[in-house]
């Protein structure tokens, strides 16, 4: 049985049998990106953290593939049909990859980060997985289109597509139809427009998730005018039709259907500033929607600066959130 050990490269590990036909999505990046990440071994993603908490994370989150691939256990899901995949081939950029927890309980759908031109699921989404699972729910992390301008709402689609395979497949999986959506850095604010009124759940007309797990958020969009990169900015604000920042300002559109909501980062985050969870709060307090914000002193984006041990298990705490409003009585903090 292969062991992933921290001296592998992500080459090596894409190589590996059971993760033929989506190894690229470890993290799906531009390609001279992909070059140069290939050679990364898995103890270098913990460089400048010196986590080795994060350490032991990223090597289950890859071993945990491994381990259900060699079990018999179907990992990858093309979600788009072939015929709709003809009518846009962006479509074949996606995945959705499903790890099972306790049968017929409630499933989180997960959306890692990357600034809407990666998905960087190797330090999100397929750590986060088994923590999940431990805690009995299901888990699905979708690799969602990024990397052109004029993005959205693609990703949204992506979103909408994904649940509704999950529902017409929801016997196959074997879980429940109460859910939560949890996203990281540009995730989270896919995650955080799900609960919109003017972009999320109820504009597509699918059922309200039982909560939210929004991870260093970007939510007022009108603070990255200034930055230096405008990626991020023009991916999430010039599609045709919908130039208006605003549109995309998550705390412009809380509304009194918005879910139940966990917000955490590091206040010394160079990215998303704490003033963006400052306005998120004000218009969650407004509309009297059950809310948690917790900040870390220390950790940068995404924990990959040096931080406390507390920031390290940030999923506790939002899964005691998560208990409140989600019914999976099995449900324990993370690694128990």
């Amino acid at each position: 049985m292969t062991k992933i050990s921290p001296d592998m490269t992500i080459r090596e590990i894409t190589l590996l049998p059971e993760f033929s036909g989506f190894g690229e999505h470890i993290m799906l990046c531009r390609q001279e990106t992909w070059a140069r990440i290939q050679k990364t071994k898995v103890s270098a993603m913990i460089e400048k953290s010196g986590s080795q908490y994060q350490l032991g994370r990223f090597i289950r989150g890859f071993q945990n593939i491994v381990d259900l691939a060699d079990a018999g256990h179907r990992i990858a899901f093309d979600f788009w049909d072939e015929p709709s995949c003809i009518m846009d081939p962006s479509r074949r950029q996606t995945k959705l990859f499903f790890f099972p927890g306790k049968p017929g309980a409630p499933f989180a759908l997960v959306l890692s980060g990357g600034g809407y031109q990666s998905v960087c699921n190797n330090l999100e989404g397929f750590p986060v997985a088994p923590e999940l699972t431990d805690a009995g729910l299901n888990v699905f992390v979708l690799s969602y289109r990024v990397r052109r301008k004029r993005l959205m709402p693609c990703p949204l689609d992506d979103v909408v597509q994904a649940l509704s395979y999950i529902s017409c497949h929801r016997k196959a999986f074997d879980v429940g139809s109460e859910y939560l959506v949890m996203g990281f850095s540009a995730g989270a604010h896919l995650a955080a427009e799900w609960g919109t009124e003017n972009k999320g759940y109820a504009h597509y007309g699918l059922p309200k998730p039982s909560a939210l797990i929004l991870c260093y958020a970007p939510i007022d969009l009108t603070t990255f005018m200034d930055a230096e990169d405008h990626r991020f900015l023009d991916s999430v604000c010039l599609e045709e039709g919908h130039g208006d920042i605003d549109d995309w300002c998550i705390n412009e559109h809380v509304w009194k259907g918005y879910p139940p909501t966990y917000l955490w980062k590091c206040s010394d985050d160079p990215i998303v500033s704490d003033a963006n969870y400052a306005a998120m709060d004000t218009a969650l307090a407004r509309q009297k929607v059950q809310h948690q914000v917790t900040y870390y002193s220390d950790g940068g984006h995404a924990l990959l600066a040096p931080h406390s041990e507390e920031a390290d298990h940030w999923l506790d705490a939002a899964l005691q959130f998560v208990d409140e409003h989600i019914a999976c009585s099995e449900t324990q903090p993370a690694g128990k």
